[in-house]
């Protein structure tokens, strides 16, 4: 315990060091973080120090290696939290580290597999000893099986969930530091970010959990023409290693390949907008690590993910709501699409429409006076998420996450043709979908699972009830509150007609549930225990 303390300090020294020598003193010192040593070597520090903010915490993070790498990755798609310089600046950070040793990769597979894991009586009958891949939480080598199956395996480095949980503890006291310390930056919410993003990077750990993420998108995506996703095999799988099928394919941004092998890329965009499309407001789960070197193309002219450690997802009504407001911006109606974000509850229900409406204009008319292959909507979500802190816009963390899926299926689709644009080719299938959903089809079925929700909690709640004022008389006796279920269940039922009548009146008006009806009957359950 002693050491691990002692491990601690020393690696928040470091911390702090890189800080002062990156031009970043100043953060440090109002940290109340070892001052009189910040001073000094920021003073007598001989390193370039760059003038532009963005420039200084980009290297800063880059210096202190996978976890900060990590954490600035997820931060440059926080554009409600950062400036947009900075957020820009940070988009350029690398995840790119030397790969382990084949010997320590060989010993920790002989650790997983609890045997001698490649060679006649091993897991693998060949492995190849150079990884194809690298990045700062595992590597990738081909091996292949016994029955002649050739895979692709993935490898968690050694210690580096220890390293991770020592960071993340780190960057929680700095987080809590920042917090106290920089109060005019309370908007920020440092700590849940910092949660947020451990949650992120801990699932990345498990690779087990990575494995089902990509069962459940083969499962969800087997019907969709022109999309494959790599076969899992789950007798060699652990936290620690990942097995899955080898693809043989070309890297989607390399167009002139693919060109060359044949493959039509009018073809190949429609199918990744389809596949994209599906995810989205299908299944409403999606890939949310897109980046050109997890999407290939098969001969075949399939096209072909890999890894999937981070996945977003979005509820039924998240993906109404989302629906709505891309076609309330395609077909440029800002009213509508304030009012979308009004109902959704990600601005207050007071906001002023006609301003919120300005707004949008000020970020989406220049993007729509583009032509039309320039028109960018991940660009659109971007800006609008900029201005949160003027409507006190409240956090979607799956937004952001979709925002950074949606930059890279624009980015290629507009490098593999360039006249096209992806929304123009998924708009037919957002509209009937929307049309699906936000008719009255829709909001009928919405309506019944909702009811049938609310039917089944109130009519837990008188028992419910009944038990807390039990509880209430046992403590105070002198109290009898008179109140039994016999009371309580008209009330409730009472109660439950008039949350359905609300929710009726709610689906077909778009009106804020009555929680004020709510309230003066919590009310006068409590007035009535009160006498």
């Amino acid at each position: 315990m002693i050491f691990k303390g002692l491990r601690r300090n020393i690696r928040l020294l470091y911390i702090i060091h890189v800080l002062a020598t990156h031009g970043l003193a100043a953060v440090a010192v109002r940290l109340r973080l070892f001052s009189p040593y910040i001073w000094f070597i920021s003073l007598f520090s001989s390193e370039y120090k760059p003038k532009e903010l963005g420039v200084q915490i980009r290297l800063a993070l880059e210096r202190l290696g996978p976890s900060f790498i990590k954490f600035g990755q997820m931060l440059s798609t926080r554009v409600d939290l950062l400036p947009l310089d900075v957020a820009m600046e940070l988009k350029k950070l690398q995840d790119n580290v030397p790969p382990e040793p084949f010997d320590v990769i060989h010993n920790l597979l002989n650790k997983a597999y609890k045997c001698e894991a490649i060679g006649e009586n091993g897991m693998f009958s060949s492995f190849d000893k150079q990884p194809v891949a690298a990045a700062s939480i595992a590597q990738v080598h081909f091996a292949t099986l016994h029955n002649g199956q050739d895979v692709a395996v993935k490898i968690r480095r050694p210690h580096i969930d220890r390293t991770i949980e020592a960071d993340l503890s780190i960057l929680r006291m700095l987080a809590n530091l920042f917090d106290r310390y920089f109060p005019e930056y309370e908007r920020l919410k440092a700590p849940q970010v910092v949660e947020e993003f451990g949650v992120t990077i801990l699932g990345e750990l498990n690779l087990r959990s990575e494995a089902a993420h990509a069962s459940r998108f083969a499962d969800q995506l087997a019907d969709i023409e022109g999309v494959g996703v790599p076969q899992v095999f789950w007798d060699f799988t652990n936290q620690g290693v990942l097995v899955t099928e080898r693809i043989h394919g070309t890297p989607i941004d390399e167009r002139d390949k693919l060109i060359a092998a044949g493959h039509d890329s009018l073809t190949l965009c429609k199918n990744l907008q389809n596949m994209f499309f599906h995810m989205v407001f299908v299944d409403g789960y999606f890939h949310a690590d897109l980046h050109p070197g997890n999407i290939f193309v098969s001969d075949k002219g399939e096209i072909l993910l890999v890894d999937f450690g981070i996945v977003g997802r979005l509820e039924m009504q998240s993906r109404v709501y989302l629906a709505d407001m891309m076609l309330s911006f395609l077909k440029q109606d800002y009213k509508r699409a304030a009012e979308v974000h009004i109902e959704a509850g990600y601005v207050p229900y007071d906001t002023d429409v006609s301003a919120f409406e300005d707004a949008l204009r000020e970020i989406a008319v220049p993007i729509f006076n583009r032509p039309l292959k320039d028109i960018s909507l991940a660009e659109l979500l971007f800006y609008l998420f900029a201005v949160t802190e003027r409507f006190q816009m409240e956090t979607q963390p799956q937004l952001l996450l979709l925002q950074k899926s949606m930059v890279v299926i624009e980015g290629v689709t507009r490098e593999l043709h360039p006249e096209i644009n992806i929304w123009e080719l998924a708009k037919p299938l957002i509209s009937s979908w929307a049309m699906e959903h936000l008719g009255p089809k829709g909001k009928t079925k919405r309506l019944l699972k909702d009811t049938k929700h609310y039917v089944h909690a109130w009519m837990q709640l008188p028992s419910e009830i009944n038990a807390h004022f039990a509880q209430l008389n046992k403590r105070f006796p002198e109290r009898q509150s008179g109140i039994n279920i016999m009371i309580l269940l008209p009330i409730c039922i009472v109660l439950l007609g008039g949350v359905l009548a609300g929710l009726f009146w709610t689906e077909a008006w778009n009106s804020p549930p009555l929680l004020s009806s709510v309230a003066l009957i919590v009310l006068g359950l409590w007035l009535q225990w009160r006498k």
